[in-house]
């Protein structure tokens, strides 16, 4: 059938070419397409929000510490001895030479024993002290006239590995010396006595004669 004239021109009216398809489909793609780069930086200007908040809690926290470490309310932390008189022990019935005092105003019986490299006491002793384990993470900020807190632990001994924890303790007295803020081991595992070690031990003079062992200042104090 032959087609008119006006018939042709309505139809190509609605006809586009390939070239136009592709152009229109390109524009509408763009159109529709999220730009990554912006996207993206959206992203960096929110994601550093939490890690400096983070950090900023942190130096706030570590500074605030800090100062009240240094504040002179806490006390004063510094290991010290106080030197009085002469001390002679006689040796014990259990080939030890034994001794009354104290780790704060908790009254305990030592035997001193030079081959302790640490003075221990008991964990019973150490609750009674008020003595805790410290924090996985976190400063000690206990004052200077009171335990420090407890850091685990293992200790080698002539049974085998023992589990425990090390604590700062504002003063150890007997017979009529003082040492203050030494550190002790507190073991779970240990009988009713003290161990005094090495760490004050080696602050006197120790002379043994036959059954005797008399403590002394040593010369440096």
């Amino acid at each position: 059938m032959p087609v008119d004239d006006d018939h042709k021109t309505e139809s190509q009216r609605f006809t586009l070419s390939d070239a136009e398809k592709a152009r229109r489909l390109d524009a509408l793609k763009s159109r529709l397409t999220v730009d990554d780069r912006a996207s993206a930086s959206r992203a960096a200007s929110g994601g550093w929000l939490l890690p400096a908040l983070f950090w900023t809690a942190l130096i706030a926290l570590g500074a605030l510490a800090a100062a009240y470490w240094f504040s002179p309310s806490r006390g004063d932390t510094a290991f010290a001895v106080q030197a009085g008189e002469a001390l002679e022990l006689r040796l014990g019935r259990g080939g030890h030479y034994e001794l009354p005092g104290q780790i704060g105003a908790e009254p305990v019986r030592f035997i001193v024993d030079t081959g302790a490299s640490l003075t221990s006491i008991p964990q019973r002793v150490g609750e009674r002290l008020g003595i805790r384990e410290c924090s996985a993470i976190g400063f000690d900020l206990s004052r200077g006239n009171e335990p420090g807190c407890c850091r685990r632990e293992t200790f080698r001994t002539a049974n085998g590995s023992s589990e425990g924890c090390v604590a700062r303790v504002p003063s150890i007295r007997f017979g009529s010396f003082e040492v203050r803020n030494a550190r002790v081991a507190v073991m779970p595992d240990m009988g009713e006595q003290a161990l005094l070690g090495m760490n004050v031990l080696r602050q006197f003079s120790l002379v043994q004669q036959g059954n005797r062992l008399t403590i002394t200042p040593a010369a440096a104090h």
